[in-house]
């Protein structure tokens, strides 16, 4: 059964699509994707096939080409009408509270809300992922990571990824004298996962003076942790992070644009130290350390307590 779906345009960004379908199905396995070149019967009623298809998905994949916004059609925008497909699938997708991803290809950028149908805005609020021809393999690779946490695939190929990552990990912090810290973090005791899990709410004030009400989503499946944390008010997907004892370390990332350069990306990288709570259970709070790296105008990193929402 597909478990990603690639909406697209075909007069927009058929080649990126396909490209991008066949390059998922190598890393996640054959009939991972739900792409209708190749998953719609010659016959079969287009809209109820896209509609299943993407009932059983776990994440939707929306490419975004320079003429995706823009297609026209009946003498207005294609987006504008509500029997297009692609604002449909992207219609379904948010009503099902699907994780949706933009993929930019072809140099396009991402639309801003006020340029979306009412009915699709919040994809504005999406963290997209670039696909350049010029560094294809760079980015898959990043596209892939943050796809690898809500697919959770099992299997023989994935569980030696996992053990290649951890080798390459353990190597890295060996050469760099992080022998006693491995240690003692073998030593340590496993937090429960539910400590970190759910919902939670900061203040930030960032470096250049900006203050910001953050939210963090979490869900912690065996020490790994997926959801969003907000940056700037902007929900970002976690694309890796981790649970370890009393600490939690996540990564989120972001597009920049400074005046006519290109868009280049940000990291931030998030850690934190859980806090206990009193003898009600009530009150835990996690100390919170943020830094944002790859910036034209680089600032220290941020401190700031996050607390459960609604305390």
């Amino acid at each position: 059964m597909a478990r990603l779906f690639v909406s697209y345009r075909r007069e927009d960004s058929a080649g990126h699509a396909g490209r991008l379908a066949d390059a998922l199905e190598r890393a996640f396995g054959a009939d991972s994707v739900f792409h209708d070149v190749d998953d719609i019967a010659p016959g079969a009623e287009f809209a109820r096939v896209i509609e299943a298809g993407l009932t059983d998905v776990v994440a939707v994949l929306v490419v975004i080409g320079p003429g995706w916004l823009q297609a026209a059609g009946k003498g207005r925008r294609r987006l504008d009408e509500a029997d297009d497909f692609v604002r449909r699938e992207i219609e379904l997708a948010l009503a099902a509270d699907k994780p949706l991803l933009p993929v930019l290809v072809g140099a396009a950028a991402m639309p801003a809300a006020t340029d979306l149908p009412p009915s699709i805005r919040a994809l504005a609020q999406r963290q997209a992922i670039a696909l350049r021809d010029t560094t294809w393999a760079d980015d898959f690779a990043r596209l892939r990571a943050a796809l690898a946490p809500l697919l959770a695939v099992g299997g023989a190929e994935n569980a030696r990824v996992r053990r290649l990552v951890a080798l390459a990990l353990a190597g890295v912090l060996l050469a760099s004298g992080g022998l006693l810290w491995w240690r003692w973090q073998a030593r340590a005791p496993v937090q429960d996962d539910a400590a970190f899990a759910g919902k939670w709410q900061a203040r930030v004030t960032y470096g250049w003076g900006d203050s910001h009400d953050e939210r963090f989503e979490l869900t912690v499946q065996a020490g790994e942790v997926i959801g969003q944390a907000s940056f700037l008010g902007v929900a970002r997907t976690i694309v890796a992070g981790r649970v370890t004892g009393q600490r939690i370390d996540f990564e989120t990332r972001s597009m920049e644009v400074v005046g006519s350069d290109p868009p280049h990306e940000l990291q931030h990288h998030y850690r934190g130290l859980m806090a206990p709570a009193d003898a009600r259970g009530e009150g835990a709070t996690m100390n919170m350390t943020l830094d944002i790296r790859g910036s034209t105008y680089p600032s220290p990193p941020v401190s700031f307590i996050a607390r459960r929402a609604g305390q």
